[in-house]
Parts: C-alpha cells; structure tokens; sequence
C-alpha cells in the first residue's frame, strides 16, 4: 500500500525495530536495526512490486549511511521475485550443516543458486562428521567459514535465551567474529570484479538456509 502511494521509503523506516544494546558493555551490540519478514506465504505475492524497491533500499542505506545489511532468504526467498536481493547482493552464502541429510538437501537449492547469481559460497554449522573439505567437494562451492555447532549460545540469538556465562567469549561468538571479517574480505573483492561502487565494508549479504 504504502509502495503504491509513493510512501515506501518513510514506510519503511517506521517498521524497523532498534535492538541496540543501553548496557554500555564495549561488547554490547550497537545500531542495529531489524526489519521483520513476513511471517504468511500467502504474503509473499502481494509483495511482488516491492522487493526491487528493497534491493534500492538496502543500496541506498550502503551509499548513505554506510550499514552493513544482512537479508535472510530463508529456504526460498532467493527464488522468484525476492531473488532480486540475491542478484544485488554483494555476497550470497547458503547456511548448511555437514550432516549427509543437509547435504543432500541442499544440492538442488546450491544449483539453483549458483546458475542465478553465479558465486556463491557455504557456511558449515559443525554438527555432522563431514570436514570443509569434503562438504565442498560434494556441492562444488567453496566453504567460505565453519561455525561450531552450539545450540544453548546459538538460542540466545534466534530465541532471546538468556546468556550463559562468557557467552561473548564462546566458540560461537569467537567464529562468528572470525566469519564476519572474511564476510567483508569477500564481498570487497566481489565488488572489485564487478566493478561496483564501495564506500566501505560489506554491504549487502544474502543468508539462505539448506537443512
């Protein structure tokens, strides 16, 4: 509605929802915003005529604000008329576990994504037997990161569990860390052949899960 009455930009801003830290802790999380996904399906057609808007959105937000934008696709989000985000994006990445259940499951959705976008990568939660090395082979993309597999710390971020005791310094965090620096030295050089604008790190990253 908003896109149709030519208020989508000031729409937008109004949907997103700050979980910046107050606690003051050097470590705590600060600016971030998040823009909660559609929850329905049955949504996801209604949306056809503003997914390109998003795409300029996120763009916008690099160019004048400098953030870092991450979009989850979720499973399917990269097919149909969401994928324009995978297409814009600096960096595409399917989430995978290296157990031979996931792996399977994920050959025809890495498929589909490389002949769209082209260049791809895997990040491995370490739950199965199966090392980077072999992961990669068996899907062709490269493994890009490993992050352990942690379910309590992993809670605190997908379901507000409370923190355990040195969470910031776990394993988790300690990988994600790690991952989210070789996220920015990605997509820096993907930017570089394709020869688009960068006015800092990482801008735009699609996630898409394969499990």
């Amino acid at each position: 509605m908003a896109a149709r009455k030519g208020e989508f930009g000031e729409a937008f801003w109004r949907q997103l929802i700050d979980l910046s830290s107050e606690d003051g802790k050097a470590e705590s999380p600060r600016d971030r915003l998040l823009l909660p996904g559609i929850t329905d399906p049955a949504q996801a057609a209604s949306l056809n005529s503003v997914w390109k808007g998003l795409a300029a959105m996120f763009r916008g937000i690099d160019a004048d604000h400098g953030h870092d934008v991450l979009v989850d696709l979720g499973r399917r989000g990269a097919v149909g008329p969401s994928g324009v985000l995978a297409d814009q994006a600096d960096s595409v990445l399917v989430v995978v576990r290296n157990t031979l259940r996931c792996l399977q499951a994920a050959q025809s959705r890495v498929n589909a994504l490389s002949e769209r976008v082209g260049d791809i990568g895997l990040i491995v939660i370490d739950e199965g037997p199966y090392p980077a090395g072999e992961v990669q082979r068996v899907l062709q993309i490269p493994v890009v990161a490993t992050l352990p597999y942690a379910p309590k710390e992993a809670q605190v971020l997908s379901d507000g569990a409370e923190q355990p005791r040195h969470f910031t310094k776990s394993a988790l965090m300690k990988a994600a860390r790690t991952t989210g620096t070789l996220l920015v030295q990605r997509s820096a050089e993907r930017r570089a052949r394709l020869g688009r604008p960068s006015s800092g790190p990482v801008r735009a990253a699609e996630v898409s899960y394969a499990r």
